[in-house]
């Protein structure tokens, strides 16, 4: 029987759960994937997102889903690029599935004026994979490696208080915060400037890309969507005395699935750098999620392989790499 590919119908839960369960057998062979709860999953995929232009697909074979694509476009921000992430379920696999789902992302990107299609593949530390191979043949070049790293709270969380109070000596001029979303308003100025330089101030390999743009605006509507999803996002700061923001990292741990965490991005703004402010936030950020969700068994982060900095710091915390993941990009 052919292979159809059609719009996914994101308002038929139906349809929506066994796109869900496509991709989430994807990569049921990764026992540190990140992918969403279910529960998370049918929140967001229907969504409207004002700052983004989605577009879903799957592929049928008959009345039986065996492929999925997400793939989306910024729109504040990059945009000359586009990004799409493919899903083949196993049974289904080798059967050209892959490559009709990724002619389909190339389409939108060329639809939406896009000139780079950027993914992510995963592959074994030290080892290929199907998917790197995949996007390999199909014209993709690695444009960043990062390291999956993973830290299991029970065998680390005893050093915490050691790590925080080595680091004290060097921040007693900065006040340690921690908020839950959402982020205070007092901080949000201070919370967007430091975003708006993520993509500048880390390494970010031969990627084409510029930082992005957040405002307000942006922040409160996110905001609003991961509650909507669930999740609940914990935000560390270090602040200076009039309040400026010096160091920022954050942590997102869904109710649906509070065994896990996930730690997104940690920088210190340059003008404040040698004062251990980069493992002190980390350690309360890390405690604090901890203390709220006490069934939380591991975090998973990637950091680039050129990011010494960021590596050494998460080294001291206890975390391991798992994993390689490779940011991809491909001219279009």
């Amino acid at each position: 029987m052919s292979i159809e590919i059609r719009d996914l119908d994101r308002h038929d839960e139906a349809q929506v759960r066994m796109f869900w369960e496509v991709e989430r057998d994807a990569v049921a062979d990764r026992p540190y994937n990140t992918f969403l709860a279910w529960e998370a999953a049918r929140a967001y995929i229907p969504m409207e997102m004002p700052h983004v232009v989605r577009h879903f697909a799957a592929a049928w074979d008959g009345d039986v889903m065996v492929g999925a694509l997400v793939a989306n476009g910024p729109l504040t921000d990059n945009t000359h690029r586009a990004y799409a992430d493919i899903a083949v379920h196993p049974a289904h696999q080798r059967r050209g599935i892959g490559t009709a789902l990724l002619q389909e992302a190339e389409a939108f990107a060329r639809a939406q004026g896009r000139r780079v299609l950027g993914s992510e593949a995963y592959a074994p530390v030290g080892g290929s994979s199907a998917s790197l191979e995949f996007a390999t043949r199909h014209g993709f070049v690695v444009a960043l490696e990062n390291g999956m790293k993973v830290v299991d709270i029970a065998k680390t969380r005893d050093r915490w208080d050691a790590l925080a109070a080595e680091c004290a000596p060097y921040h007693r001029d900065y006040e340690i915060r921690t908020v839950w979303a959402p982020i205070p308003d007092e901080l949000v100025a201070g919370h967007n400037l430091v975003s708006n330089m993520f993509i500048s101030e880390a390494p970010s390999g031969d990627l084409d890309m510029e930082d992005e743009v957040w405002d307000a605006e942006r922040l409160r509507a996110q905001e609003e969507r991961a509650a909507k999803a669930g999740r609940r996002d914990a935000t560390t700061f270090a602040l200076t005395s009039d309040g400026e923001v010096a160091a920022m990292t954050e942590l997102f741990v869904n109710e649906t699935a509070p065994h896990r965490g996930f730690q997104s991005g940690t920088l210190v703004v340059p003008a404040h750098r040698g004062h251990r402010l980069g493992l002190a936030i980390k350690v309360a950020n890390q405690r604090a999620v901890a203390d709220r969700f006490p069934e939380l068994e591991w975090i998973i982060t990637g950091n680039a392989d050129v990011n010494a900095q960021m590596n050494a710091i998460n080294d001291r915390l206890g975390f391991r790499v798992v994993e390689r993941c490779l940011e991809i990009e491909k001219a279009l």
